[in-house]
């Protein structure tokens, strides 16, 4: 277990704002909630040059202006919008608890995709920065009652205590992505499920494999405990449906990690069939996702392969 911080003045100040800025969010109308929040990003979007040029960079080498015949203006508009969704997870992460006390999630999340997949635990979830990651493990957790994730654990320890304990009233058991996978093993060991986002650039310990065209360094270790466990994988996203908190679960699998018995080469392939899912999902519904991530932001050295290095 992660040693907690010590809790600071800062810590307490941020605490409160944290809280009290929740609180009216919470007391907003759900409608005008979630076009305050969609204001707030269309600020940010409007005053952060550099993200804006990053996503635009990433729309382009996904989807190439000699292929795809968007104006600058529509480019921007798909940007902007990825933007928002990510924003709006905010939002999500409240009334979806909100909607999971009252025992109705499903009212407000289809699940009909992965019901006809029938694929029981334990079994590996992977999720992207598409739609509502917050919808798509609070569902997860809904349906299987105790999830095990891999999270950053914000630096604030009150902040940190707080999250953990709304988490884990849904059945969302955080781990610290520091040494997250062991409990992760474990999870899967004993017929749980265990979830974890493998879509952001790893600045150390990652593999270097295509991502929409370029090398991106990837998330492995998701794939390492695919291999070695012989656990199916299932990538899935909560896509937005209509304003507000309404989505429908799109699912790609169950993916087998391969499994030829060189452990290096085996997560190097899975690690690619992972994001060749990833970059499917994506194509369906370019405007929730988050382009202005740096995705490709370390790079490979020198005389590197396709593959990567560690």
């Amino acid at each position: 277990m992660t040693r907690e911080r010590p809790v600071r003045f800062v810590h307490r100040v941020a605490y409160l704002g944290l809280r009290l800025g929740l609180g009216v969010l919470g007391a907003l109308p759900e409608r005008f909630a979630y076009a305050a929040m969609a204001g707030v990003a269309r600020l940010y979007f409007a005053c952060a040059r550099t993200r804006r040029r990053v996503g635009l960079a990433n729309l382009a080498l996904a989807f190439p202006p000699q292929e795809h015949a968007w104006t600058r203006r529509e480019r921007l508009r798909i940007v902007r919008q990825g933007t928002v969704s990510a924003f709006q997870n905010i939002l999500d992460m409240l009334h979806g608890q909100r909607w999971r006390a009252r025992g109705r999630l499903l009212e407000r999340v289809d699940i009909t995709e992965f019901s006809q997949l029938g694929i029981r635990a334990p079994f590996l979830g992977l999720s992207s920065h598409l739609g509502s990651w917050e919808a798509a493990a609070l569902t997860a957790a809904f349906v299987e009652r105790e999830v095990h994730v891999i999270g950053r654990v914000p630096r604030n320890p009150l902040v940190a205590r707080h999250l953990r304990r709304q988490r884990e009233a849904c059945g969302l058991i955080v781990h610290d992505r520091r040494g997250g996978i062991r409990p992760l093993a474990r999870a899967l060991a004993e017929g749980k499920v265990a979830l974890q986002a493998v879509d952001q650039n790893q600045r150390l310990r990652g593999v270097f494999v295509p991502f929409f065209g370029r090398l991106a360094a990837t998330e492995r270790s998701a794939a390492t405990l695919a291999v070695r466990r012989g656990v199916p994988l299932v990538v899935a996203v909560c896509v937005r449906v209509a304003p507000g908190f309404r989505f429908r679960v799109r699912v790609l699998g169950p993916l087998h990690p391969v499994r030829s018995g060189a452990l290096h080469d085996d997560v190097v392939a899975t690690v690619r069939l992972i994001s060749a899912a990833i970059e499917c999902l994506v194509r369906e519904v370019p405007d929730q996702y988050l382009w202005i991530h740096d995705r490709y932001r370390t790079r490979p050295s020198a005389g590197a392969d396709d593959a990567g290095g560690d």
